[in-house]
C-alpha cells in the first residue's frame, strides 16, 4: 500500500554496482587500476548518499549500466553471443527503469566510434546488430510501447536545448565531485535554536571525529584527484592507457554536456551522479598507469595517494553524519515528518491536501497508505487560472472538513508555492486559518496545518 518503490534493498544494489565496476575495470585496465577505482568509489560520499537516500533508484540504474557494459566487454573478449544478448537486455531494462540512462549510453556510443573506430566497425556485423537491437528492445519493451502509444513523448517532453543556468550546472558538477553539494540541502549547516545532542554511539563517535580532526571536512579532495589525473593524461599518450583514458574523458564530457544544455537537468547532484562511475574509473586508470612508470616506488606512491583521497572521502562522509546528528536533516529529510504524521491520524480530516512537494511518500509510508491525501490545484508561476481551474480550486478548498499541509514560507521546497496558493484562494473568496505549526527536533518551524474559511467582507 502506498508508494513502496523505495523499499527495495538499495544497499545491496550499491554493493553490486561497485563489484561490477571492479570486474569491468579489472578487465580493461588490470587489478591495480580496479583496486584504486573500487576504493575511491566505495568511499565517495555523494555516490554513496545519492544511492542510499531519496535517489535510491539510481543504485539500480548503476547496476544495470555496469552489468550491461561488463557483459558486452566479455562478448568483445570471447565473442559470446549470449553475453551480447544479456548486456543489451540489461541496458534496455536500464532505459525502462530511468530513461536518463540515455546520457551514458550516448556518451559510450559516440566515444567508442571516436576512440576505437576500427574495433567498432569490425564488430558491427548483421548477426551481432540483430542480437543487440532485439535484446535492447526486449529489455526496454514497456518504454518502447509507451512511446508508440504516445509518439516519442519520452524525448519530446524532456529534451529541450538551453544554455540557461549553465553556470549553476558547472557549480553542481564541482560540488558533486568535491562532496559539498548536499550540505544545506540534505542537512542543515547550523544547529538552530535547540542543538541536538548525539544519542547513539555512532553519533557520538562521528561528532568526536569531526571535532578532533582539524577543519570541518565539508569538502573532500577528489577535485584535486581529478585535476591530477588530467595532468597525468599528457604524460601517458604513448602508453596503453592513453586510449582508454581519452575514451573515459570523452564519455564524461558528452554525458555532462547532455544534461548541461538541456532544460531542467544538470543543476543538482542527482543528475550529475549519473556520470558515475566513469569519473572515478578515469582517476583509477590514470594513477595506476603513472605508477607503473615509476620504478620501485610506483606501487607505494599509488597506495599513499589512494589512501589520502579515500581518507578525504571518509572524513567528508563523517561530517555529514556529524551534522545530521547535531543540526538535523533539512528539506525532504526533516525529522519534523514524525510529529507531522502523528498530528494527522486517520479520521482527523475528510481529505488532507499537500500544497508542496516533500512529504507525500513519507506520510504514505508512515500511515501504510491509509491517509486520504490529495494534491490541490496550485496555479503555476506566472499563469492565471482559467474559470474551470478556479472552479476546481473552490471545490477543493470549500469543504471546511478538509485539512491542508504546507511548509513554512522559509522551508518551501518549491519557492513561492504557498503564496500562489493563498492568492488563488483569496481570488475565490477564501483565506487560510493556520491551526498548528510542526517543528523539528531542533525547534525549527517546518510545517503548517491549516483549513480554509470564507474571507470576511
Amino acid at each position: 500500500r502506498g508508494d513502496m518503490k523505495y523499499a527495495l534493498p538499495f544497499g545491496t544494489f550499491l554493493a553490486i554496482g561497485i563489484w561490477l565496476t571492479w570486474l569491468w575495470v579489472r578487465r580493461i585496465a588490470g587489478v591495480r587500476a580496479a583496486a584504486v577505482t573500487t576504493v575511491l568509489l566505495a568511499t565517495d560520499t555523494i555516490f554513496l548518499m545519492t544511492n542510499t537516500f531519496d535517489w535510491g533508484p539510481v543504485a539500480l540504474q548503476h547496476v544495470l549500466l555496469m552489468g550491461g557494459i561488463l557483459a558486452i566487454q566479455i562478448w568483445i573478449s570471447n565473442d559470446s553471443k549470449k553475453m551480447l544478448a544479456i548486456g543489451f537486455v540489461l541496458l534496455g531494462l536500464g532505459m525502462w527503469d530511468k530513461a536518463l540512462l540515455a546520457w551514458p549510453l550516448i556518451g559510450l556510443t559516440l566515444a567508442s566510434f571516436c576512440i576505437f573506430p576500427r574495433e567498432v566497425f569490425r564488430r558491427i556485423r548483421p548477426v551481432a546488430l540483430g542480437i543487440a537491437l532485439s535484446s535492447f528492445l526486449l529489455g526496454a519493451a514497456p518504454l518502447v510501447w509507451y512511446n508508440i502509444q504516445r509518439p516519442g513523448e519520452t524525448a519530446t517532453a524532456n529534451a529541450k536545448f538551453t544554455t540557461e543556468g549553465f553556470a549553476d550546472k558547472v557549480t553542481a558538477l564541482r560540488q558533486t565531485v568535491d562532496g559539498t553539494t548536499l550540505f544545506g540541502y540534505m542537512v542543515y549547516k547550523s544547529p538552530g535554536q535547540n542543538p541536538r545532542q548525539p544519542r547513539t554511539l555512532a553519533e557520538r563517535l562521528s561528532v568526536w571525529i569531526s571535532s578532533v580532526v582539524p577543519g570541518h571536512h565539508r569538502q573532500n579532495w577528489m577535485l584535486a584527484g581529478w585535476i591530477l589525473a588530467l595532468l597525468c593524461l599528457g604524460g601517458l599518450w604513448r602508453s596503453t592507457a592513453w586510449r582508454p583514458l581519452l575514451f573515459l574523458a570523452l564519455v564524461c564530457g558528452i554525458e555532462w554536456a547532455q544534461m548541461a544544455f538541456n532544460a531542467g537537468t544538470g543543476a543538482a547532484s542527482h543528475h550529475v551522479i549519473l556520470m558515475w562511475p566513469f569519473p572515478v574509473v578515469f582517476i583509477g586508470i590514470a594513477f595506476s598507469a603513472v605508477s607503473r612508470r615509476i620504478p620501485r616506488y610506483g606501487l607505494p606512491v599509488l597506495a599513499a595517494v589512494t589512501a589520502v583521497l579515500a581518507t578525504g572521502n571518509l572524513l567528508n562522509t563523517n561530517e555529514y553524519l556529524a551534522e545530521f546528528a547535531v543540526n538535523g536533516g533539512s528539506g525532504g529529510w526533516t525529522d519534523a515528518i514524525y510529529p507531522l504524521a502523528r498530528s494527522v491520524e486517520k479520521g482527523s480530516a475528510s481529505w488532507i491536501g499537500l500544497v508542496d512537494w516533500g512529504c507525500l511518500n513519507a506520510l504514505l509510508m508512515l500511515h501504510e497508505g491509509d491517509l486520504p491525501l490529495f494534491l490541490p490545484p496550485v496555479p503555476a508561476a506566472g499563469v492565471q487560472p482559467s474559470a474551470a481551474e478556479r472552479a476546481a480550486l473552490k471545490d477543493a478548498i470549500g469543504d471546511s472538513s478538509r485539512l491542508f499541509i504546507q511548509h513554512t514560507d522559509d522551508k518551501q521546497m518549491f519557492p513561492g508555492v504557498n503564496g500562489r496558493f493563498r492568492e488563488a484562494a483569496a481570488a475565490v473568496g477564501y483565506e487560510e486559518n493556520v491551526s498548528r505549526v510542526i517543528r523539528d527536533r531542533n525547534g525549527r518551524p517546518v510545517f503548517e496545518l491549516f483549513r480554509f474559511a470564507r474571507a470576511g467582507p
